[in-house]
């Protein structure tokens, strides 16, 4: 038994894997075209995992692995993205609101992240909801 749990077959779930949600607020340089499929697909890029809207019952195990092998805490979440919005010449600001929705404790884990321009995003701290 223990040599099937260690093993990728024996792997369902983790045991600690949660939803997160990802809030952004991005505001373009001036005559930059809105992108979101490109928007979208940085960040799903940076954090390695696409959104997954509909699993099909065949694909569950194969997802979970995916994601399993992928773990991170909030932070590193939002830091990734952070790198990734700021390597993109066509935005001007941005901030970032992580939220690990969690299925273990009383409470969420929450991480924020900003670009740092003076007097932008980071320094508003929009509300979330």
């Amino acid at each position: 038994v223990l040599a099937w749990l260690g093993s990728e077959k024996g792997i369902v779930a983790t045991p600690h894997a949660q939803r997160s949600v990802a809030r952004l607020l991005v505001r373009f340089v001036d005559g930059a075209p809105l992108n979101l499929i490109q928007l979208l697909d940085t960040v799903e890029q940076s954090l390695g995992t696409p959104v997954q809207t509909a699993v099909k019952r065949e694909d569950e195990q194969a997802f979970a692995l995916a994601n399993g092998s992928n773990l991170m805490f909030c932070e590193d979440a939002a830091r990734r993205i952070q790198r990734a919005l700021d390597a993109d010449k066509s935005i001007a600001d941005f901030h970032v609101r992580l939220e690990h929705q969690e299925s273990l404790h009383p409470h969420d884990a929450v991480a924020y992240a900003s670009k740092g321009v003076e007097g932008g995003y980071g320094a508003e701290r929009p509300k979330s909801r």
